[in-house]
């Protein structure tokens, strides 16, 4: 999940940018200006941040860290027609980084337990996808909620504190449905 965390972190520091709010790098500057997405659509805005923060496809998981950023960054922009993405508002920032980080842990976990689940299904396509699907409606509000606890609390969103969200939820993940792989 370390991928996950730390794709999450670039998004959250590239969008950030203008914001005002304080980047999860530490101050260093971002893989990718944000300046220079000015005027593209926003599936050119998706990939262009997408090859900034995973370049190069060298495994699954880099892929699906990958595809992850883009599916995310897209929605959120799609969503917001209006955005300017050299600007954005806090929220739509925090809303890609959450998206970010729940749909590439949600692939790396497809990647990990996908075959499992679709056995345990027994041959349904219908059930397996169900599940699935229940699985990544899971991740995604949990990370919401993990997020949204730590910054209630006053928690500085870090690369320290994503990882921990993505422990945290990853666990819960495969307690909760364990008898999806059975």
């Amino acid at each position: 999940m370390n991928k996950s965390t730390s794709a999450a972190a670039e998004v959250y520091d590239i969008l950030s940018r203008g914001t005002g709010t304080e980047g999860t790098a530490g101050g260093d500057a971002p893989v990718l200006d944000p300046a220079s997405l000015q005027g593209l659509s926003h599936s050119e805005v998706a990939e262009r941040i997408a090859e900034a923060v995973n370049p190069g496809d060298v495994s699954l998981d880099d892929a699906g860290v990958r595809e992850a950023v883009a599916e995310a960054i897209s929605s959120v922009l799609n969503e917001n027609e209006n955005a300017d993405v050299t600007n954005l508002p806090a929220e739509l920032v925090e809303e890609s980084y959450i998206r970010t980080l729940s749909l590439s842990a949600f692939k790396i976990l497809v990647a990990d337990i996908g075959a499992s689940v679709q056995r345990a299904a027994h041959g349904s396509a219908t059930l397996a996808n169900d599940r699935l699907k229940e699985i990544s409606d899971f991740v995604r509000e949990a990370y919401r909620a993990q997020y949204a606890t730590l910054k209630g609390s006053g928690v500085n969103i870090s690369r320290r504190a994503a990882a921990k969200i993505a422990r945290d939820v990853t666990s819960q993940v495969m307690n909760i449905f364990e008898s999806y792989l059975e």
